[in-house]
């Protein structure tokens, strides 16, 4: 039984990769837009650095 379920899992966990592909591909494009409409650098407050250095701990270097 579990022979027959171990490639559904592969499946379902494959599908997911590449929908997350697309959502990260989504999003970089969306900045780079949205950065390209700001002129100058962007500075964030504390608040902001601690939410995404919050987020972030689990991606790694992947960032």
């Amino acid at each position: 039984m579990a022979k027959f379920f171990h490639p559904l899992f592969v499946m379902i966990a494959s599908a997911t990769d590449r929908e997350l592909v697309k959502y990260v591909e989504y999003l970089k494009a969306e900045n780079q837009i949205l950065r390209a409409r700001i002129p100058g650098q962007i500075h964030t407050t504390a608040n902001e650095r601690q939410k995404l250095i919050k987020l972030c701990k689990g991606i790694g270097r992947a960032i």
